[in-house]
C-alpha cells in the first residue's frame, strides 16, 4: 500500500494488467473500453498479459506468496480467487475516501465475505449465465426449461462450463431442489448433474467452446450472457433464452495485488477507479452486454425487454441469486470436486 503521504507519484512508463486473451470479447473490451482510455487521459502505456481460466494464474499467487513483485499491476478475474487472494492477504486494499467513485457504486461493488471488510478489490460489474440454443435446434423457438438439456435426442450435444462454473444453482433448482437448501442439502443438483453425464458433448472454457459453437456442434449450452452475444453477432447461428427455472448471477473483479512499489500501487488504483466511472462503464459493459455497478446507467438498446439483463446488478427478480459468502466457501472447492468426480474429470 502506498503512504499516505505520497503526494504527485511519478508516473510510471507502464502498468501491466493480467486479464483474459485479447483475442476474446472480454479482453478485447477491457483494452479499448478502460485501457486505451487511460493511456489517452493519463500518458500510461498499458501492457496486457493474458490468462485463461477462472483461477488466479499460479505465477501470481507465488510471487503474492513469497513478497516478491507479481507479475501484474491490476489483475481482471472472476470475483471468486479474488475473495481468496484477498483474505490471504494478497490484495494492496482501496482507501474509499480517496476514490470518490466508490459512493456512486451498486453495493454489490464491494466485496463481502468472511475475512473481509472494506474494500479489498472492487467488483466490476453483473453477471449472468443463461442459456444458450442452437436456433436450427429448435425451430418452435427457444426451451422454456433447463429439463431439455436431458432429452435422449440432444444426447451429446450438451455443454457446460470446467467445474460446472455458474450452473449449480440451476441444476438445484431444474430437478426439484431449492435455493434455500444450498449448500447444505444438495442432492437435486447432484442427482441432475449426475443424469447429465450422457448428455456432455464437451465441458471447456470460451476459446475452445467457440471452435464447437461455431461448427454447429453444441444445441444447449450455459454460459454467459456475453459469449452468447458474441457468438450470435458472428453469425453463429446461436441465441439465448431464460427457462421458467431462472438464470444465474456471478460478476468479475478488479484486483490491485500486494507487493507493488508505492508509486505503481497508486496509478494502479487509479486505473480501477478510472475503469469505475460512469463515461468508461458504460461503453465497457454496453459492448459485454452485462449490468454495470456503476449506477444510473441505462440497459442497452438491444436489450430493452430482455429477462437476461437486469435491471440493476441486484436486481434478481428472475435469477439464482447466491451470495459471494457461499460460493467462495464452495463452488471452486468442494462442488468442483463433486461436479469432476460426476463427469469423472
Amino acid at each position: 500500500m502506498y503512504p499516505d503521504s505520497l503526494l504527485n507519484p511519478e508516473k510510471p512508463g507502464t502498468l501491466t494488467v493480467m486479464t483474459w486473451p485479447l483475442g476474446s470479447l472480454w479482453g478485447q473490451t477491457l483494452k479499448e473500453c478502460v485501457s486505451d482510455p487511460f493511456t489517452v487521459s493519463t500518458g500510461i502505456l498499458v501492457r496486457h498479459v493474458e490468462f485463461t481460466g477462472v483461477d488466479i494464474p499460479s505465477g501470481l499467487l507465488t510471487a503474492c506468496r513469497n513478497s516478491e513483485r507479481p507479475p501484474c499491476d491490476v489483475l481482471y478475474c472472476n470475483t471468486i480467487p479474488a475473495v481468496h487472494m484477498a483474505r490471504a492477504g494478497f490484495t494492496d486494499p482501496f482507501k474509499e475516501e480517496e476514490y470518490p467513485v466508490f459512493e456512486k457504486l451498486n453495493r454489490r461493488a464491494q466485496p463481502v465475505a468472511k475475512g473481509l471488510s472494506g474494500w479489498p478489490f472492487v467488483i466490476a460489474y453483473d453477471v449472468r449465465y443463461v442459456m444458450m440454443y442452437r436456433e436450427a435446434a429448435f425451430p418452435c423457438g427457444p426451451p422454456d426449461s433447463w429439463q431439455v438439456m436431458l432429452d435422449h435426442a440432444l444426447r451429446g450435444r450438451v455443454s457446460l462450463y470446467p467445474g460446472g462454473k455458474g450452473f449449480f444453482p440451476i441444476a438445484q433448482i431444474a430437478s426439484g431442489g431449492t435455493i434455500e437448501d444450498i449448500p447444505d442439502s444438495m442432492d437435486a443438483c447432484w442427482e441432475f448433474l449426475s443424469s447429465l453425464r450422457r448428455q456432455i458433448r464437451v465441458i471447456e472454457f470460451n476459446k475452445k467452446m467457440t471452435e464447437h459453437v461455431r461448427n454447429g456442434e453444441i444445441d444447449v449450452h450455459c454460459t454467459v450472457l456475453t459469449n452468447v452475444m458474441q457468438w450470435k453477432d458472428q453469425g453463429y447461428g446461436v441465441s439465448w433464452c431464460v427457462p421458467k427455472e431462472g438464470i444465474s448471477v456471478g460478476d468479475d473483479a478488479l484486483v490491485v495485488p500486494s507487493g507493488l512499489p508505492a508509486s505503481v500501487s497508486y496509478w494502479a488504483k487509479r486505473y480501477v477507479a478510472f475503469a469505475m466511472e460512469r463515461n468508461v462503464q458504460k461503453p465497457w459493459c454496453d459492448r459485454l452486454g452485462l449490468c454495470p455497478m456503476h449506477e444510473g446507467i441505462e440497459r442497452p438498446e438491444r436489450f430493452t425487454g430482455d429477462t437476461a439483463y437486469p435491471d440493476a446488478p441486484d436486481d434478481c427478480s428472475n435469477a439464482l441469486f447466491l451470495p459471494n459468502s457461499i460460493l467462495e466457501k464452495y463452488e471452486h472447492g468442494v462442488w468442483r470436486e463433486k461436479f469432476n468426480q460426476i463427469f469423472n474429470l
